[in-house]
């Protein structure tokens, strides 16, 4: 099994098409079997940390403890600001794709504790065919409630046959694997960029359910440690989700249509006076620093537009693109 982590930059350079999926009986070619693979279909907007009713992404599951759902949805008042994007209780973090994201933690502070995240696969895997996996994920960090002061290696992705769907009343016990299809032996200590996670390996069996998150004990799960503080554990995001045949192209699209990126660029970046953004189609546009404070905004015609940075303060900007398919694209201002 071959097993690859890489840094990414940003969205916008990575973004990676394959055929459209429009419902689930029309099938094409290249087809990522994760539903709803960077968690953007959902019932209702997040209101409470832990997977609570349906307050969860669409196909997806607790499948042991306390995971989070976060989304832009989320109002910037009262408790919702724990599950808000790009802000909130346990870091600031833009999403990868869309608005949402999922979150987790991969190593407690008490024996093997662990939560997790899973989801049936749109079809079992077939034996003896060749899967490329990936996701993509980030340590959180400078959230506005809670202080994760760790982070660890190990977190990747496990198929299984049977689901370890928790509930009020159902907690099923998810017992240490020390095994994974896929996983990063480093270290992930990134606190700003997406890491892709990705890998590919040869199915024996006929799995029919996902599951995301560290499925190494402690003693197997080497910590780093970001910060001085209490040790309350190591918190990470997870988005674009892909399981698809060997060699296809990946869509983070499931069950409808999106258009293909119409962002062809942004130049110069690192920027000292003028940036250019290359657009096919007309779109509004919002720059955030990197504290998440909007700088500015405006409106773009067919074509482009650049935005004079030459005031701003030196340090890291997110220009998010709000057309049919929203994107979010970082850039830097150095003089």
């Amino acid at each position: 099994m071959l097993l690859l982590k890489m840094n990414s930059r940003w969205p916008g350079t990575i973004w990676l098409l394959g055929c459209l999926l429009f419902v689930a009986t029309l099938r094409c070619e290249a087809q990522n079997l994760v539903p709803n693979p960077s968690f953007e279909l959902r019932d209702t907007c997040s209101y409470t940390p832990g997977f609570v009713g349906s307050a969860k992404p669409l196909y997806w599951d607790k499948y042991a403890q306390s995971p989070e759902y976060f989304n832009t949805c989320a109002p910037a008042v009262g408790l919702d600001t724990l599950l808000a994007v790009p802000l909130n209780g346990f870091g600031y973090q833009q999403a990868l794709d869309g608005d949402s994201y999922v979150g987790m933690f991969a190593f407690g502070n008490a024996t093997y504790y662990r939560e997790y995240v899973g989801c049936a696969l749109v079809e079992p895997l077939e034996v003896g065919e060749t899967y490329d996996l990936s996701f993509y994920t980030n340590v959180a960090f400078g959230g506005n409630y809670w202080v994760t002061t760790w982070a660890c290696n190990n977190m990747g992705m496990l198929f299984t046959m049977e689901p370890n769907v928790w509930s009020e009343n159902v907690q099923p016990a998810f017992g240490v694997r020390n095994h994974a299809h896929l996983f990063a032996p480093e270290v992930i200590s990134d606190t700003a960029n997406w890491t892709l996670v990705s890998g590919s390996f040869v199915a024996d069996s006929a799995y029919q359910y996902l599951v995301l998150g560290n499925f190494f004990s402690d003693e197997l799960t080497d910590t780093v440690g970001i910060i001085p503080g209490p040790a309350l554990g190591a918190y990470y995001f997870v988005d674009g989700v892909c399981v698809t045949k060997q060699g296809q192209e990946c869509s983070f699209v499931s069950g409808i249509a999106t258009p293909e990126s119409s962002v062809s660029g942004i130049w110069p970046n690192p920027v000292a006076d003028v940036l250019n953004v290359d657009m096919e189609t007309a779109t509004t546009w919002q720059v955030f620093d990197a504290t998440g404070r909007l700088v500015q905004m405006g409106n773009s015609a067919p074509g482009g537009f650049n935005i004079n940075v030459y005031n701003w303060a030196i340090g890291e900007y997110v220009l998010r693109l709000n057309g049919e398919a929203r994107r979010h694209l970082r850039f830097l201002v150095l003089r």
